[in-house]
Order: C-alpha cells, then sequence, then structure tokens
C-alpha cells in the first residue's frame, strides 16, 4: 500500500515539475514572481517545505520497486535532508535567498532550464508507471 502511495506522489510530484516548466517557458516573468514569494510568509515557507519533505519521502519509500532503486533513495534521502534543514534556517533567511535568485537570474535563463524541469517530471512518470 505504501509504494502505491508513493508512487502516486511521485506522479503528482512528476506533474508539478511539468506544469512549472510550461510556466517557465510560457511566461518567465511570471516563475521569477513566484520564485520570490517563496518562505514569504510561514504558511507558504513550510507548506513549501513539507511538500518537498513528501516528495522527497515518496521517492525513498518507493527506491525498491523503482527501475533506478538507488536513485530513488539517494535523491530521496537527499531532498528529505534538506527539507529538515531548511525547517531550522529562518523564514526570513529562506525568503531573502529566493528573492536574491528572482531579482538576479535573467529570464532567458528561465526558459534556458525549463526542458531540465520538463525532462525530469516526464523521466519520473515514465520510470514509476
Amino acid at each position: 500500500m505504501a509504494s502505491i502511495i508513493s508512487q502516486w506522489l511521485i506522479i503528482l510530484f512528476a506533474l508539478w515539475l511539468i506544469v512549472v516548466s510550461l510556466v517557465m517557458i510560457a511566461s518567465p516573468q511570471r516563475a521569477l514572481q513566484g520564485l520570490s514569494k517563496m518562505a514569504s510568509t510561514n504558511l507558504i515557507n513550510y507548506t513549501e517545505i513539507t511538500l518537498r519533505l513528501i516528495a522527497g519521502a515518496a521517492l525513498a519509500t518507493y527506491a525498491e520497486f523503482s527501475k533506478f532503486p538507488e536513485t530513488f533513495r539517494i535523491v530521496g534521502l537527499f531532498i528529505i535532508f534538506s527539507s529538515l534543514m531548511l525547517y531550522l534556517v529562518p523564514r526570513r533567511w529562506h525568503a531573502a535567498y529566493a528573492v536574491w535568485w528572482s531579482r538576479n537570474l535573467p529570464p532567458v535563463f528561465i526558459r534556458f532550464a525549463a526542458p531540465f524541469s520538463l525532462v525530469a517530471g516526464g523521466m519520473l512518470i515514465y520510470v514509476v508507471v
């Protein structure tokens, strides 16, 4: 049962990556605006971190059922660990980091990076279905 739940969580995470990539391609300024809002409130900050943590746990839990168990385990554990670290970082630091990147990344870079998110989302779906 846990593997089925993890599989569906990974698919949802993959779909989110695909939607984000489409926004990055269609409207890089909007993507940068979204980035600037990350960690801007306690609700946004802890929701973002918790969703990351859930995605990492899903990857780590599903690892033994995946086509790439070691990769899933390592990536899942990295996401879990980095999410737990973000719970310890003051929200204002996290927010300032997001704002700094949103102001310093040129829109052309956002469009350039979008295919990586698109491919990652597609590959995740491919390897878990």
